[in-house]
């Protein structure tokens, strides 16, 4: 018991060190990008280093506090209900945060044109998007609080804690999925709003995204762990074409080579893995390849005279 309890001080500490580095590789493109700029460098400092840090004391308190007692006791109502209340709190904390201290960084909806007021999020608008954050942060330290009674418990709950390792990853896949179709949401409007464009880009990229939004949303497919290559292409050619026709620059050149197979890869890891390589390069071209090879579909990515960025995703039968 001593050894336990002259170990708990540090537990805080080494959760911490680990969260924080993971977040630091996350924001590290961003600040590499932004460096020059100190309004730029600032909002991603705030917005994801230092929100980063108030997540991990919710995801603490959730997973090391609160859970565990319930959790054990299978008080499974009891404890949902204490994440939605912390949820709310840290809502409010981050609200609050965002509005004495940082509010261009935090709660400024859009940058104004220069002449226009600045116009901020109100709490009823910023709570959705700290709710959604939120309670993804609540769902990751329920399945790390199962993951630490996981290796004294019997195969059903282990069975349980799988399940519930899943379904976050699908959850982030929704959250990730969301986060694009809302981004190209905004985009699409100057082109709805212009006449000239409305009855080309406008109608061929709402189709595009009505597509995109089906398959993202909807589909039962992406329910799995895998989905099948031929559909996962398909929808990922879907999303390079609208994203050509909404941003202008880089523009984007897609080539797939080699036969397609019925092997199974990971839902929307395409698009994850090139929205990455797209938010942290300032070429006014990439050239994107994809190629099906024996066992696994690898992903290339060129940006200019960057070197080439590759992902290999290995199939599933």
């Amino acid at each position: 018991m001593k050894k336990t309890s002259s170990y708990k001080p540090y537990r805080y500490f080494v959760h911490l060190a680990i969260w924080m580095v993971l977040i630091g590789l996350y924001a590290f493109p961003g600040i590499r990008v932004n460096w020059p700029s100190a309004f730029g460098l600032k909002w991603v400092l705030v917005k994801d280093v230092l929100y980063g840090f108030i997540n991990f004391q919710l995801f603490y308190l959730l997973a090391f506090g609160w859970l565990p007692v319930p959790v054990e006791k299978k008080q499974y109502a009891k404890a949902a209900l204490g994440m939605v209340l912390l949820v709310l709190g840290f809502a409010v904390i981050k609200y609050a945060v965002g509005y004495f201290f940082f509010p261009d960084q935090v709660l400024m909806g859009m940058v104004p044109l220069i002449g226009q007021p600045k116009v901020y999020l109100s709490f009823a608008a910023y709570l959705p998007l700290a709710l959604k954050t939120g309670m993804g942060v609540a769902l990751l330290a329920y399945g790390y609080c199962l993951f630490l009674q996981w290796r004294n418990t019997d195969p059903a709950d282990r069975q349980l804690a799988s399940m519930v390792a899943q379904t976050h990853a699908r959850y982030e896949r929704m959250q990730h999925g969301s986060r694009q179709l809302l981004h190209h949401l905004q985009l699409l409007t100057p082109i709805l709003e212009n006449e000239q464009q409305r009855e080309t880009e406008g109608t061929k990229a709402i189709l595009l995204l009505s597509d995109l939004l089906r398959y993202m949303l909807y589909d039962k497919a992406l329910e799995n762990e895998y989905v099948g290559i031929k559909k996962e292409v398909v929808h990922f050619e879907k999303y390079v074409q609208l994203r050509g026709l909404l941003i202008a620059t880089p523009q984007l050149h897609l080539r797939i080579a080699g036969e397609e197979n019925s092997g199974m890869i990971p839902p929307l890891r395409l698009q994850q893995l090139t929205e990455e390589v797209l938010q942290s390069t300032t070429e006014p071209e990439v050239s994107i390849t994809l190629s099906m090879e024996k066992d696994a579909l690898m992903l290339s990515l060129q940006a200019g005279t960057a070197p080439c960025v590759s992902h290999k995703i290995k199939w599933h039968e």
